[in-house]
């Protein structure tokens, strides 16, 4: 019998390298902290998952060019085989974080700034009651019905509403539905629309690199739907908790994705307007009717000034 028969087909041998690159697509490829123990991937399922045909068709497309390859230039074609074969795992990762910057790791953020809130959220009415400024340090359990209330208070006025700020710098939160149940009640857009009826307005969040968890996704939806827009700096990057999992040699973190929130992805969320996040009026101050100046609040300021303008811009084209 020849031998040349039980050896793999020209495909096979050099696709197999590759096949590593594309398994894990859907992954985060994170580096692990030091000290957790990780299920392997191999626990969890006897047997891998079928391709999908988007994989099918990327792996079919990753052939046809090794292929053309192979044809026009053999030894060019074996020193990638080469190549292939000592840096699968270096492939593995770059193919990943090239499919989204969100599963490279995620930067240290800068130790949260000191606030004086003591509650979850402060609401109050800024430029003679004409905008509504909300900020939210935390998403506890009780936060949703307390906003409520407040908001059930402070939005139906006969003066109109200029529009609101919801100011997310330093805010968390563990569980992303949170933030689709504040954006429910911003918006009129989700569930609690009638519950809280009033005129939809313009609003405008302020993140910083902080902003993460909840608070993030609540951002992310705002920009998503186009019922506002972010103003300050670039997010966490952290709006999905992650589980970690071994597969080989390396340490993948997934995000977990609820499907209501399917359509938003795990990267971080780089506001439509830039501006320093940094310094940030307290609570107290603005209560008080401080001058908001570029050197008090740069980006709250920035917020009220579009405000401001988009409403004067409004009262002309209605005369």
């Amino acid at each position: 019998m020849d031998s040349r028969k039980n050896r793999r087909s020209p495909k096979t041998a050099f696709l197999s390298p590759l096949i590593p690159v594309f398994l894990f697509c859907p992954a985060a490829f994170l580096p692990l902290r030091g000290g957790e123990a990780l299920p392997d991937a191999g626990d969890r399922e006897s047997s891998p998952p079928p391709s999908s045909p988007a994989m099918e068709e990327l792996l079919g497309t990753v052939s046809v060019r090794l292929n053309a390859i192979q044809k026009e230039s053999p030894v060019f074609f074996r020193q990638l085989e080469r190549k292939m074969e000592m840096e699968k795992d270096r492939l593995v990762k770059q193919f990943l974080l090239a499919l989204s910057p969100a599963l490279a790791e995620s930067p240290e953020a800068a130790a949260p700034q000191k606030k004086s809130q003591t509650t979850p959220f402060h609401l109050l009415r800024l430029e003679d009651r004409r905008i509504l400024y909300l900020s939210i340090a935390a998403f506890p359990p009780e936060m949703n019905a307390g906003l409520k209330h407040a908001l059930r208070q402070n939005l139906p006025e006969k003066q109109p509403l200029t529009g609101i700020i919801l100011d997310l710098r330093d805010a968390a939160g563990d569980n992303p539905l949170d933030g689709w149940e504040v954006f429910s009640l911003l918006s009129a857009a989700g569930e609690t629309k009638n519950e809280i009826p009033h005129t939809p307005v313009p609003i405008l969040a302020i993140t910083n690199g902080n902003t993460s968890g909840a608070a993030e996704i609540l951002a992310k939806l705002l920009e998503h739907t186009r019922y506002g827009l972010c103003i300050g700096e670039k997010t966490r990057g952290e709006p999905f908790p992650r589980t970690a999992i071994r597969s080989g040699e390396q340490t993948l973190r997934l995000p977990l994705i609820p499907e209501k929130l399917k359509n938003l992805t795990p990267d971080a969320l780089t506001p439509a307007v830039a501006a320093a996040a940094a310094p940030r009026m307290s609570i107290g101050d603005l209560q008080k009717k401080q001058p908001l100046t570029e050197q008090s609040d740069p980006a709250l300021r920035r917020a009220r000034d579009l405000l401001l303008s988009l409403d004067t811009l409004n009262q002309k084209w209605r005369k």
